[in-house]
């Protein structure tokens, strides 16, 4: 099976962000993949356009080469010993993982609220023919777009299915939704859960999203996850951050 592992950065690239490009560059050719990486990437044009390239598997022609393409954002970091299992576990057209720590939503900005989740869900369900899943509560599942799996088939799929993402961004804005409703995540959320779409749940080892409550004095994660391959560090400050600290870091979840 031919694998791509994409990434892409607007803007001037920093430490943080190049590190990640390194590791992922050097986990692809140690596990026989391929290895993309878009330097201000301009395929996109227009408002949003620096978050909609995590998309661009699906509209651009050249990734139909792959049987499969990895889009991994640049604040993910793969562990040294991070096995070769994503590339080729089960996946049908396209995989995330959710969102389950409650560290995430104890970190979320104020304002995104339960009320405005299932705004979100709603103008979902009655715009788009959408069913993102709920949990008991009522409130919609969350899948984060750090690791996006997409299949070859996926991507045919995606291209017939998925809405046009301006009109996406408009409903959302005349629903009085903030600007992150507007963004990939969200609009894969919905547009993943329309007929003739076939998601898969990856397992949260190849996501593990760390908040800085996770962090003890050492910025070492204070509850290791078993089995973690990729680190997505969503932590403030990054840039003050030195290459070693987020090695230990990652290493650490």
């Amino acid at each position: 099976m031919k694998t791509l592992i994409y990434q892409f950065w607007k803007g001037e690239i920093p430490a943080y962000a190049d590190l990640s490009r390194r590791l992922f560059a050097a986990y692809a050719e140690r596990h026989g993949a391929d290895y993309r990486f878009d330097d201000n990437p301009t395929f996109f044009t227009g408002k949003y356009a620096e978050y909609f390239h995590a998309l661009r598997p699906v509209y651009d022609d050249a990734f139909l080469a792959y049987d499969r393409i990895i889009f991994v954002d640049s604040d993910v970091y793969p562990k040294a010993a991070a096995s070769a299992g994503i590339l080729d576990c089960p996946v049908g057209h396209i995989g995330m993982v959710e969102e389950l720590s409650p560290a995430i939503r104890q970190d979320r900005p104020k304002w995104i609220t339960d009320a405005k989740e299932r705004r979100w869900a709603t103008i979902s369900e009655l715009m788009f023919r959408s069913r993102p899943p709920r949990r008991p509560d009522g409130n919609p599942r969350a899948f984060n777009s750090g690791v996006i799996v997409y299949t070859q088939e996926g991507l045919r799929a995606a291209r017939a299915s998925f809405p046009d993402r301006g009109l996406y961004s408009l409903a959302m804005r005349l629903a009085l939704l903030p600007r992150f409703y507007r963004l990939d995540q969200n609009y894969l959320g919905m547009a993943c859960f329309r007929k003739g779409i076939q998601f898969t749940e990856l397992d949260p080892s190849w996501n593990r999203i760390v908040k800085a409550a996770e962090l003890d004095d050492k910025l070492r994660v204070t509850a290791p996850s078993p089995g973690t391959a990729f680190v997505h560090w969503q932590v403030r400050n990054r840039r003050d951050f030195s290459e070693r600290q987020i090695l230990d870091l990652v290493e650490s979840a």
